[in-house]
């Protein structure tokens, strides 16, 4: 059973107000979905959504494909599989292990409540140790 973590954040790391929440995966063989909830009280801001990867010096890859299922408070569904184009850069081994890459922009949750986000590898992968939500105001 995959150990899960919850971090909610007010401006961490953000240069606008932003929320983020994450699950930590293992490292070894990630393949289950990793859910990751977010509480939503306002429903008329637009915002960015951005996916955010932590991971190990077994991570090599420079794509990864993932399944995300999104599930509101009222138990509307939506899924799709999204390729995350990861760009390696050479620097510092702590920078080089954090990803962060746009998902959707300008999105509005409708609705009040706990969003829940299944996020799943379209086939095993090694070396990454979280995967996140990051949602940013969008202007």
């Amino acid at each position: 059973m995959l150990t899960l973590g919850l971090l909610l954040a007010g401006a961490t790391g953000c240069s606008s107000p932003c929320q983020t929440a994450a699950a930590d995966v293992s490292p070894r063989r990630w393949e289950a979905p990793a859910e990751i909830r977010l509480e939503n009280v306002d429903t008329v801001m637009l915002r960015n959504a951005a996916l955010f990867l932590r991971c190990n010096d077994r991570f090599t890859e420079d794509t990864l494909t993932v399944r995300i299922a999104a599930l509101s408070p009222d138990s509307l569904r939506f899924e799709e599989p999204f390729l995350l184009a990861l760009t390696r850069t050479n620097g510092p081994a702590a920078l080089m292990r954090e990803y962060l890459v746009p998902y959707r922009h300008r999105i509005r949750l409708g609705r009040t409540g706990e969003y829940r986000f299944l996020i799943t590898p379209i086939r095993p992968v090694r070396g990454v140790e979280a995967i996140g939500i990051q949602l940013s105001e969008s202007r």
